[in-house]
């Protein structure tokens, strides 16, 4: 009786195992694929996928470089998901599409393996800034890994350069600036920087001083046909001039609105801003009322061959000056490297306005890798911002900063850009 019933247990457990077997062959790639990314660190994942098409979104808060994170993300999903499959990636900003980068997986894989006879740029990949035809798949989706309310304590070395009187012709301020952000919802920033000056001897004495240098909060909005609106409102910086003894802030709300064409190449819009002084040094709280209206208009394109920037802006600046500005600037992988000049009708002496011309440089100064996303996490600035002009004494064209991030975003996920770094071995 017992050896019977071991004979019949024999094959039940038999059953068993090969069941389990083919579970786990045909688990869901597509849950796998989400529950991969989102172990790795990446945030707002989903995936829809419809016939042979699947939409992949995510967002990248781990890799200081959006390649680096685009094509992690491309590389797992062709490992989990068949090869007849075309692939549309959605990189997401405070979960607002960014591009789509669609790629047929097998193509992909052949493409960096190095054994494919196409041309990968016109066959294998293809990006467009355009995303209005994922919006309705995004909405269907229930996003996982949210970084809402999640805090980033954010360290940015600081460097600035004058010039002086005959006894101190160069003068510095090193400083570094602890920067708080978070989001709350779907396009929305929070953020506050407080500045720490470790040396300084610039004339102007309050730079030795630490302060709240910046309070904002930011919010975007992406319309239908590439047109984006970028609303802020808080406490900004600027330069101020170097005869100030009050270091003054801006307070008020402020508007940029853009619109790109052919695929992301040229770019238009304007900024708006409807602003006040303040300041509040020495304890005291002083402001005046918001009534100082400025503006700026601009128009940019990206040549692609080379990645050279031309921007031309013009406006009204904080010093009520009417200027116009031109850039160029070139892209280096992660760095870019400017020349700009400025005219104004600032006047440097009661007979003479302003021209004044300089150099920018970007560089990145993260590792390539930060910590997962948590609720609270520190980290170092990606990327350290200089701009330096000849003549520091007369404040021709200045602006206020905002303290988003968008810029940069764009600036790494822009359609040519993405192509031709991908591309590379």
């Amino acid at each position: 009786m017992k050896f019977k019933a071991f004979r019949i247990f024999i094959p039940l457990y038999s059953i068993f195992i090969t069941a389990s077997t083919m579970a786990q062959q045909t688990a869901d790639p597509q849950k796998t694929l989400v529950e991969k990314l989102v172990k790795a660190g990446f945030e707002n994942v989903g995936i829809y996928q419809e016939k042979k098409d699947a939409y992949l979104f995510y967002e990248n808060r781990l890799y200081r470089w959006e390649i680096d994170g685009l094509s992690q993300v491309i590389l797992v999903a062709a490992s989990e998901l068949g090869d007849s499959i075309h692939l549309h990636v959605v990189p997401l900003y405070n979960q607002i599409p960014v591009a789509v980068v669609s790629t047929g997986i097998h193509g992909y894989q052949k493409m960096v393996s190095g054994n494919s006879e196409m041309n990968p740029v016109d066959s294998s990949i293809s990006v467009n800034l355009n995303s209005d035809s994922v919006r309705t798949i995004q909405r269907r989706l229930h996003l996982q890994n949210s970084p809402f309310r999640k805090i980033d304590l954010i360290f940015l070395p600081g460097l600035r350069f004058q010039y002086g009187n005959f006894s101190n012709p160069l003068e510095k301020r090193i400083s570094i600036s602890t920067i708080v952000q978070t989001s709350l919802w779907k396009g929305n920033l929070l953020s506050a920087e407080v500045l720490i000056p470790f040396f300084n001897d610039l004339q102007q004495s309050f730079e030795g001083d630490i302060r709240l240098e910046a309070a904002t909060l930011n919010q975007l909005f992406r319309l239908p046909k590439n047109l984006f609106i970028y609303a802020s409102a808080g406490i900004f910086p600027y330069t101020v001039r170097l005869t100030s003894s009050i270091n003054y802030k801006r307070y008020g709300v402020s508007t940029e609105i853009r619109k790109y064409l052919l695929n992301g190449r040229l770019s238009a819009g304007g900024t708006f801003g409807l602003t006040g002084y303040m300041d509040y040094g020495g304890g005291n709280l002083n402001y005046w009322p918001i009534d100082q209206f400025n503006f700026a208009l601009y128009t940019e394109y990206r040549e692609p061959t080379l990645d050279l920037f031309t921007r031309l802006t013009a406006g009204k600046f904080l010093y009520n000056d009417y200027a116009v500005r031109l850039d160029f600037k070139r892209r280096f992988h992660e760095s870019t490297l400017g020349v700009f000049i400025i005219k104004s009708n600032y006047k440097v002496t009661p007979s003479e306005t302003g021209t004044v011309g300089g150099i920018s440089l970007t560089l990145p100064i993260s590792s390539r890798k930060a910590t997962k996303p948590a609720p609270f996490r520190m980290k170092l600035a990606k990327y350290f911002d200089y701009e330096y002009r000849e003549r520091t004494v007369d404040p021709l064209a200045t602006t206020y900063r905002t303290n988003n991030d968008w810029n940069e975003i764009v600036l790494n996920l822009n359609p040519d850009y993405i192509k031709k770094q991908l591309m590379k071995p």
